[in-house]
């Protein structure tokens, strides 16, 4: 079988390189949620959340969950929900 090149589908999508799941995370980090709370919005551990949110932060280049979430909605990463 062929090995796959370039990108991938998830990181052309979106200038960070987010994957689909770290998406999910940022969108619920947005949201105001915490760690805690997206892991039951995703049916996810709560560690596991935690690792996706270091990543995100590291793909952001960014020190904070606010300073990540503000960036991401600067850039069009993510849209915050209306209300």
């Amino acid at each position: 079988l062929p090995v796959p090149r370039g990108p991938r589908a998830s990181s052309r999508v979106n200038e960070a390189g987010l994957t689909a799941r770290e998406l999910d995370v940022l969108a619920l980090l947005v949201d105001g949620l915490s760690n805690a709370g997206i892991a039951e919005a995703l049916v996810l551990s709560p560690k596991t959340v935690g690792h996706h949110v270091s990543s995100v932060l590291a793909k952001l280049g960014e020190p904070s969950r606010s300073r990540a979430a503000a960036a991401a909605v600067r850039r069009g990463i993510v849209r915050p929900a209306p209300g």
